[in-house]
């Protein structure tokens, strides 16, 4: 199957999976990630991932947060400044303790068990922001404070794993890993001009109907569903600790600074979701022999499993949300 004839497929199959994921009372960003588990390899195999496809899906993502840097408030980022510092520090401090003790349980080496609760203690904003713009809560207080949050989040976590990697004498980073990051920043500059809204309109457009389908579904399409019962034990108990850590590490983070019970919440389930940056990290450390090749395939669908699951709690929080 050619490339085009592959990406109309996941693209079609996206938008009538998020359609369908709207009414029966998802978000769409979990229909689309479902689109690409039952298009991909896992299931249906019609499509398969590409170099074209990840390139586009990495387009996705740069799009994503620059439209959602041109929707931010940045007088609401530096009010909220406070408690998007505490939700960030306490979701990465709860994940790099947590991950680690779990992998010496699991009788994992304790330079290998650090990385394993470096790859979990980042958050995925584009899984987050697609469901905020979806709720029209990105000007929320809740909204400013997971955005704050999860981009301090992840240069938390860049500057944990380039200090790992300088330590086991990896390449560690490229300056594409900051791209994401770089992309929401000249969103948030573009945003001061007169044209912003109408440029972001556009753009909302575009992604809606291209990128952000190709984006969603090719997380899908990583997943593999050949597993045996230990490793299926394994992912059960590294999904359920990826949840937990970030919902209640950074739901308590938004507590000590003052937001209520319903707030800390939300931000709690905003912050579940690894996605792009952690499946980045998990990539260096396989690609420098941190992590086995196994490990590697555990960590996607880890990851892959609480990006769906994220929208699934966040979606509700957020009505309760003014």
């Amino acid at each position: 199957m050619t490339n085009l004839v592959s990406i109309l497929i996941l693209i079609a199959v996206a938008l009538l999976a998020g359609w369908l994921g709207t009414k029966i009372g998802l978000s769409r960003v979990v229909g689309q990630l479902m689109a690409g588990l039952i298009v991909g390899p896992a299931l249906l195999g019609w499509v398969e991932p590409t170099h074209l496809i990840d390139i586009l899906a990495e387009a996705g993502v740069l799009l994503l947060l620059f439209n959602a840097g041109l929707e931010t408030d940045i007088k609401a980022l530096k009010k909220n400044a406070k408690p998007a510092t505490y939700v960030a520090v306490m979701g990465v401090i709860v994940p790099l303790i947590a991950f680690p003790l779990a992998a010496l349980a699991f009788g994992i080496a304790f330079d290998i068990a650090i990385f394993w609760g470096i790859v979990f203690a980042a958050t995925s904003i584009s899984i987050t922001i697609a469901v905020l713009a979806e709720q029209n809560k990105i000007q929320t207080r809740v909204g400013a404070v997971v955005l704050g949050a999860a981009v301090l989040d992840d240069i938390l976590a860049l500057l944990l794993v380039t200090v790992y990697t300088m330590f086991i004498g990896s390449q560690g980073l490229s300056l594409t890993t900051l791209f994401p990051l770089i992309a929401f920043g000249l969103g948030l500059l573009v945003s001061r001009w007169s044209k912003a809204h109408d440029l972001h309109k556009g753009l909302s457009i575009l992604g809606d109907w291209t990128l952000f389908p190709i984006f969603f579904g090719s997380i899908g399409l990583a997943v593999h569903l050949t597993i045996s019962m230990h490793e299926m034990v394994m992912l059960v108990i590294l999904t359920a600790l990826a949840i937990a850590t970030k919902y209640y590490g950074s739901g308590f983070g938004a507590r000590f600074a003052g937001m209520d019970a319903i707030e800390g919440r939300a931000i709690g389930a905003g912050m579940v979701s690894r996605g792009e940056m952690a499946l980045v990290i998990a990539k260096i450390g396989a690609g420098a022999g941190v992590l086995a090749p196994e490990q590697f395939a555990q960590f996607v669908v880890v990851i892959i499993l609480s990006t769906i699951a994220a929208p699934i709690m966040l979606k509700p929080m957020l009505a309760k949300v003014n």
